[in-house]
């Protein structure tokens, strides 16, 4: 093996590489295993020798992953901590003595309520723990803003020593950590900074054709800048949710300074993104509950379709569009499918609504608890018919695909099937492709329909010829 030449080496390492589990495991429940897998035989060949290692360094890091630091680092800072820190001022870091002062003359503005608990979340200042802070380490309660590790800064020289910046076409942003300020306002600034800083780092080093979040909602709304737009998030138990992002190739300059976009800190303004997925993971808890349709899962999905319909022109608004979720409630397509009636470009739907073939959940009936699965299919049905009303209104170009991800299950695509042949009937070209759950707009195929089909769930549909 050693007397091969280079090329013949590359072309062997070509052999062993294959797609990430971020991207094979996308569609399964979310957890914090979307990035590891047992075999990993470019590491293996990384390690024969350094001269292997250099020859399978640009694949090997062509998909990495971040985990955001699960150290806290930020203090809480009250009139009854500043007073425990005035009789320690001797020992006090030069930026903790500063803390003090300032926070001292504060409070002194506001004496009659700074000892008040009820003020407790509208004069508190969150100060992040610098080097050498040993007042403020010893703290009982130190909170967790979103931030990268220590060791992102050897990893970004890594990346400059061995020129891998443009290898690098995928970056998997984890954590496991629940973001648990979302009700204390002074925290808004914080962590507004503190993911600013997250994706300017990232976005400094690398230029990563793919971006991908995996967090638990309320952390993922932090990073995302959006809110959850839901108090029944504790209904639904979702661990975690997935958003991934792509772009074709690196951003020109000439494009980074048109005003199609503003190019803001944001991490969907950071790049024109073309395509959009996203994966909620299960929302069967929920059906457990009382009245469970009237529960509203997180809505951070909404909220970026809607700044995209807002803030991106078509020159580089997204294209492809891709959602997952074990039964989610029809109400929740209902708002995405009004969210992506606004935006004008999309030419690819995606949409898996039942468990895939690796999801044992219908068997688990410690997860199933009181809820029935009559429930959870009249919800699938539901939110296919509001996705094929949202086929059969929406003014897509020819060619534009739909796809159902559940028709990999024969019963089921049956049923997608019948409700796709429904829309053709009562008007709207849409022909089955060769794909799995395939099909494609065919405005050859429209036809004027003047009254709808028997059930009545579209009293009246004219599609142009």
């Amino acid at each position: 093996m050693d007397a091969l030449p280079n090329e013949l080496l590359i072309q062997i390492t070509s052999h062993l590489d294959s797609e990430p589990p971020s991207i094979t495991k996308f569609a399964h429940e979310p957890s914090t295993e979307l990035t590891f897998r047992d075999c990993t035989p470019l590491k293996f060949f990384s390690l024969v020798s350094w001269r292997w290692r250099k020859i399978v360094l640009p694949l090997l890091f062509r998909y990495s992953r971040l985990s955001l630091d699960t150290e806290p680092q930020w203090v809480p800072i009250d009139a009854r901590l500043v007073d425990s820190m005035q009789g320690q001022l001797t020992t006090l870091s030069n930026h903790e003595f500063q803390i003090y002062h300032k926070m001292r003359s504060k409070f002194k503005s506001s004496s009659t309520f700074a000892y008040d608990e009820a003020y407790d979340d509208l004069l508190i200042n969150l100060c992040r723990v610098q080097d050498g802070d040993n007042f403020l380490k010893s703290v009982p309660h130190i909170l967790w803003l979103p931030h990268l590790p220590r060791t992102f800064a050897d990893f970004s020289q890594f990346a400059t020593q061995y020129n891998l910046k443009h290898h690098m076409k995928s970056i998997v942003l984890q954590t496991d950590k629940e973001y648990e300020l979302r009700h204390v306002s002074t925290a808004d600034g914080p962590l507004s900074r503190a993911v600013t800083e997250i994706w300017n780092q990232i976005f400094s080093c690398l230029e990563p054709t793919r971006v991908v979040v995996a967090a638990p909602p309320t952390t993922l709304a932090g990073l995302l800048d959006t809110q959850m737009l839901s108090s029944d998030a504790w209904t639904f138990d979702m661990k975690m949710h997935y958003i991934e992002l792509l772009h074709s190739s690196p951003t020109h300059l000439e494009h980074r300074n048109a005003k199609c976009r503003p190019w803001d800190w944001a991490l969907v303004h950071r790049r024109p993104w073309h395509h959009l997925a996203y994966n909620e993971g299960s929302s069967i808890t929920a059906y457990s509950t009382y009245e469970y349709h009237l529960k509203q899962s997180p809505k951070m999905l909404y909220l970026i379709l809607l700044r995209l319909a807002k803030e991106a022109q078509a020159c580089c608004n997204i294209e492809s569009f891709s959602f997952t979720g074990v039964f989610p409630f029809a109400t929740n397509i209902t708002t995405i499918i009004r969210a992506l009636h606004r935006i004008p470009t999309l030419k690819r739907i995606s949409v898996q609504f039942a468990p895939g073939a690796e999801n044992g959940l219908l068997s688990e009936p410690g997860r199933l608890g009181r809820a029935q699965p009559s429930d959870f299919w009249l919800e699938w049905t539901e939110s296919y018919k509001v996705v094929a009303s949202y086929l059969g209104v929406f003014d897509f170009a020819d060619g534009a695909e739909f796809m159902s991800r559940d028709c990999a299950s024969e019963r089921q695509g049956v049923e997608v099937g019948e409700c796709m042949e429904l829309l053709r009937k009562r008007g709207a070209g849409w022909r089955k492709a060769s794909g799995e759950g395939v099909w494609v707009r065919d405005h050859g195929l429209d036809r004027e329909v003047g009254s709808a089909a028997a059930d009545g769930t579209v009293a009246h549909v004219v599609v142009p010829a």
